[in-house]
């Protein structure tokens, strides 16, 4: 729940204080599975207990992707002009985005509910018990810019015990434009207008917006504390509890390795030499090849490149954990030692599992 949401709590009504989400960032280390989260068990009451399942039995008209990056900015989050060739020539008109099109399908789902407030109901469905939310899911937000990406959508944010937007924006003219001319909110537009005002923006209760980060990588844009306050923040451990990647096995030369071991091991060494759990293998990190078995050629590209580059390279000879025993002394190597030494990937397997004295 938000800052706003916990000091305004929505007054008798249990399922909407059990189903509101709004804005949750889900972080933890590299294949956690975080998204799989989202897809599959994202909904639990105030007391943690799941009470629902994810947004992958959601219709997928009401559910939206993007996935930041570097270069991605404000018009290719909500929308711009941009031209079109017709037989007469170029045209321009306002080509909408994922948020724009994720915001006007909330409206739109919102203002068709027949108000059920009389009953104390949730204001997240309609008088038939449907569900009306819509999920816009963003992937690695900590790899954009958020403050050029969300510009003045940034005040849309702070939400109300009754999960609206404290306060509204004015839309851009072409955007304001293009919902009341083009977008499926024409249908309602008196119904918005009413409510939100013309020109102006205001997210609904059932808009929910749901982040992934990975803490291993490092952000090119920081994201200051005012963004960060706006949204809840639910970590993602790494836990091999019932799930399949318990029974993955690696297979190096006809020898198999349990996953789940070789995880909990390296992840022990990464804790001793970075101090950090950010940098760990989540246990979702690699899949397998075929059943549940990970070939040789997967792992070595995969994981040990990734504890090479992103671990052990800058601690090389200086505690890297890239060593294996030669006459009884430790001698270190490096990644492109696994290439010209195929027994190499073995022995550092074999030690590494080898059973503590």
């Amino acid at each position: 729940m938000s800052p706003a949401a916990e000091n305004n709590p929505p007054k008798d009504d249990k399922t909407f204080e059990q189903e509101q989400t709004f804005q949750t960032i889900f972080f933890g280390a590299p294949g956690t599975g975080k998204s799989h989260k989202i897809d599959y068990n994202l909904f639990k009451d105030k007391d943690g207990n799941l009470i629902g399942k994810g947004i992958k039995e959601i219709p997928e008209d009401r559910k939206f992707r993007t996935t930041f990056h570097p270069d991605y900015d404000y018009a290719q989050f909500v929308g711009a002009y941009k031209p079109k060739r017709e037989s007469d020539g170029i045209t321009y008109s306002f080509v909408p985005q994922v948020f724009a099109k994720a915001y006007a399908t909330a409206w739109k789902q919102y203002l068709q509910r027949d108000s059920r407030d009389s009953i104390g109901a949730s204001p997240l469905q309609n008088d038939s018990g449907k569900d009306i939310q819509v999920y816009l899911v963003i992937e690695e937000i900590n790899r954009g810019n958020c403050a050029q990406i969300f510009g003045d959508i940034f005040q849309l944010l702070d939400r109300d015990g009754e999960g609206f937007s404290q306060y509204s924006i004015d839309a851009d003219c072409d955007f304001a434009t293009w919902l009341k001319e083009d977008s499926i909110l024409k249908t309602v537009w008196s119904d918005y207008e009413t409510k939100v005002g013309d020109g102006k923006l205001k997210l609904p209760p059932n808009l929910n917006i749901l982040a992934t980060m990975n803490t291993s990588d490092q952000s090119l844009f920081p994201m200051d504390s005012a963004f960060k306050r706006r949204f809840d923040w639910e970590y993602v451990p790494i836990s091999f509890d019932g799930k399949e990647a318990a029974n993955y096995q690696i297979d190096i030369d006809g020898s198999q390795y349990s996953w789940q071991n070789f995880v909990e091991a390296v992840n022990d060494k990464i804790l001793d030499l970075t101090e950090s759990e950010d940098k760990q293998l989540g246990e979702f990190f690699i899949k397998p090849d075929s059943g549940n078995i990970i070939s040789k050629e997967r792992f070595l590209g995969k994981v040990m490149f990734y504890l090479w580059n992103e671990v052990c390279k800058d601690e090389h000879k200086n505690g890297s954990f890239f060593r294996v025993k030669v006459d009884g002394k430790e001698e270190y190597f490096t990644f492109q030692g696994l290439y010209k030494n195929k027994d190499l990937l073995k022995q550092f397997m074999d030690e590494l599992l080898a059973p503590k004295t």
